[in-house]
């Protein structure tokens, strides 16, 4: 007998169940099995998926990737294919995008303006001409930064765009010749408090007049973070609410910015997130975030990477929108694969599905080089890669849209699978993303409570799928209007439909 692996069958079985079909058990003259085999291999459940359309959590804002590293994007031959295939309704349709407040930016204190574009440039030249060539990195950069934010406005109308602060000027600093926070390196509260706000709110004035109106600003990135050579500011949770209050707020609010948003504070972890922000001022905090990386005690072993494990937080919300404005797999070799695509998959059903956050943001959109903090990557002779983190992603972004509300999805008679469900109320449209981290396929039987639906489509991802996302034949409920379906180890798929 030939082997047929059961997600293979999987369209088969849906097509036998649904119209109770019978057979031997033998192959045909084309080697297929016949449906009553299927039937015996698969006659019980080892998944049940209750939906429960009546009990709804968090409302969904979207998806999001850093505009950054914005020099290799800009410089890319390709960073118009790569700018679609991240926004772009074939690609990933994210819907957010953040960008960084560098600190670079010519700043006149008197007038309290800054500067985002270099003199003499265009956003538009030629990367390979004398005068681009001319430029300082950090020019480059906010060159760079300046053409992905106003094309991904103009060719893809992204709604959602914020930018988060590294570090304060070096002027403004107490080490005023380190970037870094090393040493607890931070903004000079004694003379820079007011300066610093300033500065934060005529960058984001610059970008309202060149027709790029942020969501919302953030402060600081990563506060707890003394230890890394790269650019940032130390805060503590009192200092940081204090000049959220005293100072950033009334500075985007004489810039007339009134309805711009605050973010923070976007600690690396996400329970170092839930205590910075418990002891902190949060009166003029309108949107809380935080970092999918691992907790502190598990980098002080030596472990990096995605958390795979983040708690809820503990304190009262106040009902604010709730982010995850940062996470990738930084802990080693480049693995394109679904190893690497399910470390993507926990990660993002543990912050989606059980500690409740409104919005997801990778951290590298995309990297000239082959590396694991990027969604899209690129080969030695120039060509894309596209790891299976790229399409776990897609898996939710694509599926799962803003306004979307998560709703119950009670899973029995498994301990594997993780399982979440979308749906929006105005059309009926609905999503399931189921997440099989194991080693064994699962005859899977999706129930509905409270709704009905004609039929559901799945988009799979697994090491052996080529497409993105590939697309199954529509399956048919049962007579008690249930769905039984497969689910691929080492899998995530992803059920659409619409209720009736």
């Amino acid at each position: 007998m030939k082997k047929v692996s059961l997600s293979v069958m999987a369209m088969v079985l849906a097509s036998a169940c649904s119209k109770n079909m019978q057979g031997d058990l033998k192959e045909n003259a084309n080697g297929a099995l016949s449906n009553q085999f299927i039937s015996a291999a698969l006659s019980t459940d080892t998944a049940n998926i209750t939906l429960n359309w009546g009990i709804t959590y968090q409302r969904i804002e979207g998806f999001g990737a850093f505009a950054g590293r914005a020099t290799p994007f800009f410089e890319s031959p390709k960073r118009d294919s790569i700018m679609k295939q991240l926004w772009g309704a074939d690609g990933l349709q994210l819907n957010m995008v953040r960008g960084e407040v560098m600190y670079t930016y010519p700043f006149n204190k008197s007038a309290g303006t800054v500067t985002i574009q270099p003199a003499g440039t265009s956003i538009d030249m030629d990367v390979a001409s004398a005068a681009y060539q001319a430029l300082t990195s950090d020019q480059k950069a906010q060159l760079s930064q300046l053409w992905i934010l106003k094309k991904l406005k103009e060719r893809y109308q992204v709604p959602i765009m914020f930018a988060s602060t590294w570090t304060p000027p070096l002027s403004m600093k107490n080490n005023t010749s380190q970037e870094s926070a090393k040493n607890f390196n931070g903004l000079n509260y004694s003379c820079c408090s007011t300066d610093f706000a300033n500065y934060v709110a005529g960058f984001a004035k610059a970008y309202q007049n060149e027709g790029i109106n942020f969501y919302g600003i953030s402060p600081s990135n990563e506060p707890e973070n003394v230890f890394s050579d790269w650019a940032a500011s130390y805060w503590t949770a009192s200092h940081l609410g204090e000049f959220i209050s005293n100072n950033l707020r009334p500075a985007l609010n004489a810039k007339g910015l009134n309805t711009m948003k605050i973010i923070s504070s976007e600690n690396a972890a996400w329970g170092t997130a839930n205590s910075f922000l418990s002891g902190m001022d949060k009166s003029n905090v309108d949107i809380l975030a935080g970092h999918g990386y691992v907790e502190i005690g598990d980098l002080i072993l030596g472990k990096r990477g995605l958390n795979q494990n983040p708690q809820t937080w503990n304190y009262a919300t106040g009902n604010r929108p709730v982010w995850m404005t940062e996470a990738s797999d930084d802990s080693g070799v480049y693995d394109n694969t679904m190893t690497g695509g399910l470390k993507l998959a926990v990660n993002m059903h543990k912050f989606l599905a059980e500690c409740n956050v409104n919005a997801y943001v990778y951290w590298l959109g995309m990297l000239a080089i082959r590396n694991n903090e990027s969604l899209i990557c690129t080969n030695a002779d120039g060509s894309l890669d596209y790891p299976k983190t790229y399409d776990v992603m897609g898996q939710y972004s694509r599926f799962v849209h803003a306004g979307y509300y998560r709703f119950n999805s009670a899973l029995a008679n498994n301990a594997t699978l993780k399982v979440s469900a979308w749906k929006d109320p105005v059309t009926g449209k609905f999503s399931v993303v189921v997440v099989n981290p194991g080693s064994s396929e699962t005859r899977t039987r999706i129930k509905l409570a409270g709704f009905a639906s004609s039929q559901l489509t799945s988009f799979l991802t697994a090491d052996n799928t080529t497409a993105h996302w590939q697309q199954s034949a529509p399956v048919t409920p049962q007579a008690d209007g249930s769905f039984v379906v497969v689910v691929p180890s080492a899998s995530v798929i992803t059920f659409t439909g619409t209720a009736q």
